[in-house]
């Protein structure tokens, strides 16, 4: 067996770390916080500092853009430093990334935060993915990668339910520095776990990373379409459902905790199944399938406003659970390649489709076709995934 496909190994380095699952858990819902935040705040930060639409969707894009491009480095940065170096070093960037965004008060200055938060993002998958491929023994680790990708909702919660309620109470940038002092416990804490860089990993050869094989790039493809649907969703539903819909700023926030919540049970659920079935493709193609039926309750809700709880639910319960079973995926099979960079290829795939969708939506938005042919746009980028995934399964069963 070859250094690079060692985090595959059956065999652990150690004993599983006490504490380790939940501070998984709690870095990749501080590494994609940031996202949940400008959608849970979109309509008081537009009105306070004055920006558009298309500049909220930018300052979304500029994180993921990083995070997206750095995926080509980060995975195999991983795999040599090893999860517990970069895990704490993300959480760290995190901190300081809301400390800018709590502190500037110019747009330059979020774009700032965001560039650091981007930095942070592109290691959330390839660090967590590691430890858990290092730490745990395989017939954990699907399970595993559903509990940590779950992170990422309950993230989605919190922002939703309670940064709404706090900017009104004491102020949006007040709230935002709350995240700080939580990331840097996280950081102190990971920085406990046991060394995960096996000699030979340290010796691997060179920086630069391998191209990604025939099932990495449909997986890249595929993920790309769930990202571009998702940070759509994310980052302009609340400001849709103020707008178009009426409803008040802590309802509109609500739509997000309750994408959060769905999408908490739905990773959990799917990512255990997805590590039973023999052909992972199947849940990909049904989940990408699904969520684009559920988009058209969104527009629909024009007419009747429930619908928006609706879909918002479903979607967290099918698009969101998309990137966890990826995921999963990686973890899963070495036919992907080794764990830190095959997380990072899909990763980027997904972040670059975060930087797609707010753009894009933004555009359209305020266009004249308005939020409409924005939820046209969610809708082919999941059907675009169920077309990855479809060409996904035909390459796995060669």
């Amino acid at each position: 067996m070859t250094a690079q496909s060692a985090p595959r190994a059956d065999d652990r380095t150690s004993d599983t770390p006490g504490g380790l699952l939940p501070l998984l858990t709690a870095g990749m819902g501080l590494a994609m916080f940031v996202l949940f935040a400008l959608g849970a705040l979109g309509p008081r930060l537009l009105g306070e500092l004055e920006i558009s639409r298309s500049q909220l969707g930018t300052l979304t894009a500029l994180a993921f853009g990083t995070a997206s491009v750095l995926s080509l480095y980060t995975g195999h940065l991983t795999d040599i430093l090893g999860g517990r170096r970069t895990l704490t070093a993300l959480l760290v960037t995190v901190a300081a990334a809301f400390t800018v965004l709590s502190l500037g008060g110019e747009y330059g200055w979020l774009l700032l935060a965001l560039l650091l938060a981007g930095i942070a993002q592109a290691f959330a998958n390839p660090a967590t993915n590691r430890l858990i491929a290092v730490h745990l023994p395989p017939p954990r680790r699907a399970a595993a990668v559903g509990v940590k990708q779950s992170g990422v909702q309950i993230g989605a919660f919190a922002a939703g339910l309670l940064l709404p309620s706090l900017a009104a109470a004491l102020s949006w940038r007040t709230a935002l520095a709350l995240v700080v002092p939580v990331a840097l416990a996280a950081a102190a804490l990971a920085l406990r776990l046991p060394p995960d860089h096996p000699p030979a990993e340290r010796r691997a050869g060179g920086l630069l990373p391998a191209a990604p094989n025939a099932p990495a790039r449909w997986l890249i493809g595929y993920s790309f379409g769930v990202g571009t649907g998702l940070a759509a969703l994310n980052t302009y539903l609340p400001l849709y459902a103020h707008e178009e819909l009426g409803m008040g700023e802590r309802a509109s926030g609500g739509l997000i905790a309750a994408l959060g919540v769905a999408g908490i049970a739905a990773r959990v659920l799917w990512t255990r199944h997805s590590g039973r079935v023999a052909d992972i493709s199947v849940p990909l193609l049904v989940l990408a399938g699904v969520s684009v039926c559920l988009v058209l309750l969104l527009p629909a809700a024009t007419a009747l406003t429930p619908l928006v709880w609706l879909g918002a639910v479903g979607l967290g319960g099918t698009a969101v659970a998309a990137n966890a079973v990826s995921m999963v995926a990686v973890v899963r099979s070495p036919a992907f390649g080794a764990t830190g960079h095959a997380s990072a290829l899909v990763s980027m795939g997904f972040f670059g489709g975060f930087v797609a969708g707010p753009l894009a939506f933004g555009l359209l938005a305020d266009g004249p076709g308005g939020y409409q042919t924005g939820w046209g746009l969610v809708g082919a980028a999941f059907l675009a995934s169920v077309l990855c995934g479809a060409r996904l399964r035909q390459v796995m069963r060669r």
